[in-house]
């Protein structure tokens, strides 16, 4: 059975939705979030968003993005990176022969991009997750393997009950220490501002710098409040802060020079405090490491799934 491969339009998007939902299962996604992650997205290009059919049926899609309009800095620093942000099988189609045709058109069409390199799931500003599921989704990694791409590094999601949570005696005397030494935890004031980029241009990934511009333009229509950052000061500098938006924690970030301090365990405990008192009863975290995990996991984070992050020479 032929395999006919064309590029998205708006008369897709109710079948690509319906096979999104039942090909990731876990990672469905609604009308607003397609609009707003997808076809809003600065870079998106219809020619790499694709679609498969077999006798006109829907039974995959794969969502191909690349630096089109918005520059990723030190995400793309040379301009010839591209990502698959996400791929969809039918579940009763044949993943290599579907999956394995998507991947040979997209990655053709990067390639006509002049593209040499494609990443798998972790799209700086927008990706639905950091890496392919290992445990959900399994045959989607082994198509991927068969394709020539390589696994580089692991991450894991994160959850917690914060409900009940206290601190510790261990990191109410850490914080005093820290102040002992000039160092604060504490919220963020909007006087903060230029300081605060200053440090994020700095220190932390171009992406975390976007979405902190973005957050900081919500603060006066109300969309977004000062308390939900929490910044660390040694005088007159920040040197470390972390966020959330509703029970999503994150991102969370100390400057290298004053990591191994317990500068992070406070931040992390004063955040989650904050949350509580706002009436959140759990935290989440999309994306971190087995590093990272062992401070999260004081807290009563634990791990909620693990995905394996790819990528390949084209």
């Amino acid at each position: 059975m032929s395999i006919d491969i064309s590029s998205y339009s708006d008369s897709d998007r109710d079948d690509v939705l319906s096979l999104w939902g039942r090909a990731l299962p876990l990672d469905a996604v609604t009308v607003d979030a397609f609009e707003s992650r997808v076809l809003l997205d600065e870079n998106f290009d219809a020619g790499t968003f694709l679609l498969a059919r077999e006798e006109k049926h829907l039974v995959g899609f794969v969502v191909g993005v690349y630096a089109n309009r918005m520059p990723l800095g030190d995400a793309d620093p040379n301009g010839t990176r591209s990502w698959v942000t996400a791929l969809g099988i039918h579940p009763q189609a044949s993943t290599p022969a579907v999956g394995g045709a998507l991947l040979q058109e997209v990655e053709k069409r990067f390639k006509a991009l002049g593209k040499t390199e494609c990443y798998v799931s972790n799209y700086p500003p927008s990706y639905f997750t950091p890496g392919i599921d290992l445990r959900a989704y399994a045959p989607l990694i082994e198509l991927f393997r068969a394709s020539g791409y390589v696994a580089f590094h692991e991450a894991l999601s994160m959850d917690a009950k914060i409900v009940l949570l206290t601190l510790s005696e261990k990191v109410l005397e850490r914080e005093r220490t820290l102040l002992e030494e000039g160092i604060c935890v504490r919220p963020y004031k909007r006087n903060d501002l230029l300081k605060f980029l200053d440090f994020l241009e700095r220190t932390m990934p171009t992406d975390w710098v976007r979405v902190e511009r973005r957050n900081m333009r919500k603060i006066p229509e109300g969309g977004f409040r000062t308390d939900q950052i929490t910044v660390v000061t040694k005088g007159d500098d920040i040197i470390g802060y972390c966020q959330f938006e509703g029970s999503h924690f994150g991102p969370f970030g100390v400057s290298e020079q004053y990591q191994s301090k317990g500068i992070g365990t406070v931040l992390l405990a004063r955040t989650l405090e904050r949350m509580k008192q706002q009436g959140y009863h759990d935290a989440w975290v999309m994306w971190t490491d087995d590093v990272a995990a062992r401070v999260y996991s004081k807290f009563g984070f634990s791990e909620t799934r693990r995905f394996i992050l790819m990528k390949k020479q084209l």
